[in-house]
């Protein structure tokens, strides 16, 4: 009944939304057996999945930032180079309430370098970590003071979402590619990219299915200066159980994974690949929600405060996969015509998600890194390729994590061919409010004798719950007395048809 002292459903708020800019430098001194840097050519930061600590009022994230450095030797060879450094940082936390969930993504803006000497480089990296927080809330109102019996409450209901998340442990993976004349080899630079095509929710756990997308870059050491390296590829499926307490088959879920290592090296006319990757996950489900939209004791006075609560009603989450090409100018990035492409490595930026007909438009930018050669000179071209994705749905509020698992270029003539692969990992909520008696203190009054018949005549927009109240009455004995229903009497069409109760005898 609508009407009677229910249950109160606990309910998960997001009560953080912050992305946060961080800053900090760094000094990486190449080993010996490292050829020296002549030029640099790029610097790209790949930040391991962070640990964190709650605690104290403020957030502490921790983990490593392996930076992948391409440069030119003094023997106008082209090498590869990977420094790991520690990272920190702290978030400072609101009041949010219980069993508090934090999601963290952390998104390179850019690395500025520069060589100090030989061997040795000082950066100063720069980033945002978007940090999203969700704690559970009890929805039922405080009460105090006196009168005797229980609370009459008028319930509402909403729907909520309800966040859970949890990382794996390092997983190794391990592969060999055959190589002609691979005794000769020299590996100059290794990366691997993620792609997550099936995810999916258990007890307990996420489940995902994928494969890394590696790329080794290597050179012919008998070739020298006038060789032109060359790309070998590989795709290693794996599968992975991430632990999430909380999820369940009924939940949907998305997950992002992160090739934190990565390793080749040439054994025995082959290159052996050798990396370690850790995957998060995201299980989200949507719960029905009670609350307390009014309430009064018969025989006491009742002082209420109420609040309005931000619900957020779960939509959709999930992983989606999407092609993105584009043509660009050469001549406009700089690049000549007769120039040779090396390697391509892209990531995605999204600017906005907006809803459109009921869809969703996801727009952003593939930032693509260039090398090639020209002649025997290597160089570098950034080109930005906007992408507009479609999502067969309107979702108000959408949560992006992208990544560019696979990006291939080719160049004819002026005209710069990129053809990627863009993967989103999802979640989308709608925004509900919700006003909810929050407080309420009783005072126990007199109560004044009753006649044998007394009759009541309700206002034109008063319902059955307003009438009880005003009359201190419990709208199931009010409807039972004058033989309507009592089933809703919150709502505007309780007394539709009534013009006067009899109000029951005590």
């Amino acid at each position: 009944m609508e009407h009677q002292a229910t249950k109160h459903t606990r309910a998960q708020m997001e009560w953080m939304a912050r992305t946060v800019p961080l800053e900090w430098t760094a000094e990486i001194t190449l080993p010996d057996y490292r050829s020296e840097i002549s030029r640099l050519l790029w610097v790209r930061p790949v930040f391991s999945v962070p640990t964190r600590f709650i605690g104290n009022g403020k957030a502490d994230f921790s983990g490593t930032v392996r930076y992948g450095l391409l440069y030119v030797g003094p023997d106008g060879l082209l090498y590869g180079a990977e420094e790991e450094v520690p990272y920190d940082f702290s978030v400072p936390l609101e009041e949010g309430g219980d069993e508090p969930t934090l999601w963290v993504e952390l998104l390179p803006d850019a690395v500025v370098s520069r060589v100090a000497a030989p061997r040795r480089l000082s950066l100063r990296c720069r980033l945002r970590a978007r940090c999203r927080g969700y704690a559970v809330r009890e929805l039922a109102p405080r009460l105090s003071g006196g009168g005797e019996g229980e609370p009459l409450q008028l319930c509402g209901t909403a729907s909520g979402a309800f966040v859970f998340t949890g990382s794996g442990d390092a997983l190794t993976l391990t592969d060999e590619l055959p190589a002609e004349g691979g005794e000769d080899l020299r590996v100059i630079t290794a990366r691997g990219e993620v792609f997550l095509p099936e995810v999916a929710a258990g007890d307990g756990v996420v489940r995902c299915k994928g494969e890394v997308v590696c790329s080794v870059l290597c050179a012919r050491e008998a070739e020298g200066p006038e060789g032109t390296p060359f790309l070998l590829t590989r795709r290693l499926p794996f599968t992975e159980t991430v632990p999430v307490e909380g999820a369940g088959p009924d939940c949907d879920a998305r997950a992002f994974a992160t090739v934190e290592e990565i390793g080749a090296t040439v054994e025995e006319g082959s290159v052996r690949l050798s990396l370690c990757l850790t995957t998060e996950a995201e299980a989200r489900r949507e719960e029905a929600l009670c609350y307390t939209r009014d309430l009064f004791l018969p025989g006491a006075a009742a002082e209420c405060r109420y609040r309005t609560e931000q619900l957020q009603r779960h939509l959709f989450c999930g992983n989606r996969n999407f092609s993105v090409s584009g043509e660009l100018s050469a001549q406009t990035l700089g690049i000549p015509a007769e120039a040779e492409l090396l390697l391509s490595e892209a990531e995605a930026e999204v600017r906005e998600c907006t809803v459109e007909g009921g869809r969703t438009s996801v727009a952003g930018d593939l930032r693509c890194h260039l090398l090639y050669k020209n002649g025997r000179e290597y160089q570098i071209a950034e080109a930005a390729v906007p992408f507009r994705v479609t999502l067969e749905a309107p979702y108000p509020t959408l949560i992006c994590r992208s990544s560019v698992p696979l990006c291939r270029t080719a160049l004819t003539g002026d005209r710069l061919r990129v053809d990627a692969e863009l993967q989103l990992a999802l979640a989308a909520t709608a925004p509900e409010e919700a006003r909810m008696v929050a407080e309420a203190g009783f005072v126990k009054v007199a109560s004044a004798s009753r006649a044998d018949m007394e009759i009541c005549y309700p206002g034109t927009e008063e319902t059955l719950w307003e009438v009880s109240k005003r009359c201190g009455v419990a709208p199931t004995e009010l409807a039972l007395a004058n033989g309507i229903s009592g089933d809703a009497p919150g709502d505007v069409e309780s007394l539709r048809g009534v013009r006067f109760l009899m109000l029951p005898q005590e």
